[in-house]
C-alpha cells in the first residue's frame, strides 16, 4: 500500500562543528623539550587542543616568544588545524 522510505539526506547538510583546534609547528633543529621528549626537524602537532582557532594561535605566539631566543628561530608556527586534520 504505502511505501514509506526514510528521507534522503540533503546534499547541503551541515557538517558537525569542530571539537578542537591543534597547533602545528615547524622545527628547524633537534630540540629537547623536557616532558615532551626530543623533537626532530619537521612539522609536528602540538600537545594541546583548544576550543577555537583564535585561542590556539594566541597560545602559539606566546609559546614561540618563550622558546625562541632573540634573533634565532628553533621553531615556527605553521597553522592551527581542526582536530582530525593534519598539516602534512
Amino acid at each position: 500500500m504505502l511505501d514509506l522510505k526514510p528521507p534522503a539526506p540533503a546534499p547541503h547538510a551541515k557538517t558537525a562543528p569542530t571539537k578542537g583546534w591543534r597547533n602545528y609547528y615547524r622545527v628547524y633543529r633537534v630540540l629537547h623539550l623536557g616532558r615532551f621528549g626530543t623533537v626532530f626537524p619537521g612539522i609536528h602537532g602540538g600537545p594541546s587542543v583548544f576550543p577555537s582557532q583564535d585561542l590556539a594561535e594566541g597560545y602559539a605566539r606566546g609559546f614561540l616568544q618563550m622558546l625562541n631566543p632573540p634573533g634565532r628561530f628553533y621553531m615556527d608556527h605553521v597553522a592551527a588545524f581542526p582536530e582530525g586534520e593534519a598539516a602534512n
